[in-house]
């Protein structure tokens, strides 16, 4: 499956993505592949994409971090084993290709599915778009065994324990940002009691605050991410 991954690429994307309309017919090899992509996403990315999406943040933030420190040639470095930087050139496994990046660069993505396999450079032949390198992120066999399961009443309370029982709720109704309103809608407290609690934790470097106008938008923080998903623990 890994070695097809770019040719499955190619067949969402042409059909607008793994929610967007095909062209093809039922029986279509184009058709059958579509319709697989979705049933997976329906059944192993939808129900736990919060978790997901929380841990995928935290390799966004730590690459960030890379990067302001020692520049794009260090993220590059601490990608994968198998790639390798050499001003101009990055080598990636996989077919004995040379590709010249145009104005568009190169968009890097962080998997959950890869595990420790090689990354994989998703290129549209035809030139068009932004190429891809799909790259695995370290994650802990604790966390990967704990993710596909319900948060469990001992963890809850554990976190609940720590920060008390809504400020928890309010940590984790912020995996996906959301403003003061939606927030006190997502845990059942007043719009006063949510702003309340962002603040706290906002002061603690658990959650940061954008203001734009009179909308303010609430989002974990890297550390925040971290406490949600146990990566500070050893």
């Amino acid at each position: 499956m890994l070695h097809s991954l770019p040719d499955v690429y190619d067949i969402v994307r042409g059909a607008g993505g793994p929610d967007g309309p095909t062209d093809g017919q039922p029986g279509d090899s184009s058709w059958r592949v579509v319709k697989d992509v979705r049933e997976f996403h329906r059944r192993a990315i939808a129900p736990y994409w919060h978790r997901i999406g929380g841990r995928l943040a935290i390799d966004r933030a730590a690459r960030g971090q890379i990067m302001l420190s020692g520049g794009m040639e260090k993220v590059l470095s601490t990608l994968h084993p198998s790639v390798h930087w050499e001003s101009p050139h990055l080598d990636v496994p996989g077919p004995d290709v040379e590709w010249r990046l145009g104005d568009g660069g190169l968009l890097l993505a962080p998997s959950l599915f890869l595990h420790s396999r090689a990354p994989v450079l998703l290129i549209d032949p035809s030139g068009a778009g932004t190429p891809v390198l799909v790259y695995p992120i370290p994650v802990k066999q604790k966390w990967l065994t704990a993710m596909w399961n319900e948060e469990s009443a001992r963890d809850v309370a554990a976190l609940g324990a720590l920060l008390g029982r809504t400020r928890a709720a309010v940590l984790r109704a912020l995996t996906d940002s959301c403003s003061t309103t939606e927030l006190g809608h997502r845990v059942g407290i007043s719009v006063a009691a949510a702003s309340q609690h962002a603040a706290i934790l906002r002061s603690a470097g658990l959650v940061t605050t954008l203001r734009s106008f009179n909308t303010v938008t609430h989002t974990l923080t890297p550390l925040g991410n971290a406490l949600l998903h146990e990566e500070l623990i050893a």
